[in-house]
């Protein structure tokens, strides 16, 4: 999937740049908050391989539902073309299946005709048939129709609702590839505390990232945040034969969370711990880091380039 292509194709069909007022993020869905919703043309969006559905959101937004391994690059090519920076990171909206017609889902996996008279019925998942729901799901699901990366993702979030899909192949055969780890409130960067954690946004922060990880020799980079614990203990267990090393700032849960520290225990990648702040200048509550345990090194103090070394560092750290 062409990101890039995607987003472009989104843009016109919402009307344009002159007509997004907000965007934000979560696990399935790019939410669009427009200045006027009737200049939507919402078969166009349907078209676009790889959208699975168009939701109303309010009397002026809409979104888009879009594959879980798609949303990260979709929604950043999106800010980047519209100008409107992402308020909101993956993982922290609604139920990405609720209230979406069920065999939409399965007429865009399996390329069936926008005209179909067939009546559609819509599902509310609840726990007494998330399970025959998934499973439903992961049938109708055929792997010609979409990109086979947002397949086995969409399939692995259905499974249990956070993981993403494994690489078989061995870090020779694949490429190193690293994951990029922010906790709570890491998506407010530009409005958060400037004067402590500087003006660049969290856009700034993934593109950074990125930029690092291709200079020192990664083939593949996930940048993922989360203000929940959970999903981030979720996340660090779906790394577990996929990701060669992981760079974290957890964030408050720094200094909370001991599910964090065991997740890393557990998978045993190496990690880097990263804060954007100089942490040990600051209160007393911040000085206690539970994850810096399972960490090989600790950089503080740096904004946003400390990503950049903590990057480098874990490259020279795998011996690449």
């Amino acid at each position: 999937m062409e990101y890039r292509e995607v987003a472009a194709k989104i843009l016109t069909a919402v009307g344009g740049k002159a007509n997004v007022r907000h965007v934000m993020t979560c696990l399935t869905r790019l939410r669009l908050t427009l200045a006027d919703s009737s200049l939507v043309t919402t078969s166009d969006i349907t078209a676009i391989r790889g959208v699975l559905g168009v939701v109303p959101h309010g009397n002026t937004g809409i979104e888009v539902v879009l594959g879980p391994a798609a949303i990260e690059g979709v929604s950043r090519e999106f800010a980047l073309q519209s100008g409107v920076g992402v308020g909101d990171p993956a993982g922290t909206c609604d139920n990405p299946f609720e209230s979406i017609p069920t065999d939409k889902i399965v007429e865009k996996a399996l390329g069936k005709s926008e005209k179909d008279d067939k009546p559609k019925s819509r599902v509310v998942i609840t726990p007494g048939h998330r399970s025959s729901y998934r499973a439903q799901q992961r049938a109708a699901i055929n792997d010609e129709r979409l990109g086979k990366e947002d397949l086995d993702a969409l399939r692995a979030f259905l499974d249990d609702g956070s993981k993403t899909s494994k690489v078989a192949a061995s870090p020779e055969k694949r490429g190193r590839a690293l994951l990029v780890i922010n906790g709570p409130n890491i998506n407010m960067l530009g409005i958060r505390e400037p004067a402590i954690y500087g003006k660049a946004d969290y856009a700034a922060l993934v593109r950074t990232c990125k930029a690092a990880a291709a200079e020192a020799g990664f083939a593949n980079v996930r940048c993922f945040q989360s203000n929940h614990e959970g999903a981030i203990v979720d996340e660090i267990q779906a790394a577990l034969g996929t990701y060669d090393g992981i760079v974290m700032n957890p964030a408050a849960y720094t200094h909370t969370s001991v599910a964090i520290l065991d997740a890393l225990k557990a998978v045993q990648i190496p990690c880097v711990e990263v804060h954007i702040s100089k942490v040990e200048e600051r209160e007393d509550f911040r000085q206690v880091s539970y994850v810096r345990k399972a960490c090989f090194e600790t950089i503080t103090g740096l904004g946003i380039e400390g990503y950049r070394k903590a990057i480098l560092d874990m490259a020279a750290h795998l011996g690449m």
